[in-house]
């Protein structure tokens, strides 16, 4: 299933966050290169926009043990229409 996404995006150095709306929840995906992280799901933008960021930080600092700068904040911008996610949904 092809989808417009409708919602965030944010850079965390080299990962991509977002947070996207689906009807009733907001969906929260990161990617970079050779990386996708398919994250929780919430009921508001702030909590999914936090969780995001939560995400990449752990992953980042945590996991793969980088000497990068912990980001206090991210700029988050609205998706385009230029923006859009392949989703598959469960049968």
């Amino acid at each position: 299933m092809y989808r417009s996404m409708s919602g965030f995006k944010a850079q965390y150095h080299y990962l991509t966050l977002l947070a996207v709306s689906e009807l009733n929840e907001w969906r929260v995906m990161l990617y970079g290169p050779a990386t996708t992280i398919q994250g929780t799901h919430s009921f508001s933008e702030a909590k999914a926009k936090a969780d995001a960021i939560l995400i990449a930080r752990h992953y980042i600092h945590e996991h793969k043990h980088e000497e990068l700068p912990v980001l206090e904040q991210v700029e988050w911008i609205p998706t385009s229409h230029d923006d859009w996610l392949i989703w598959k949904s469960k049968s």
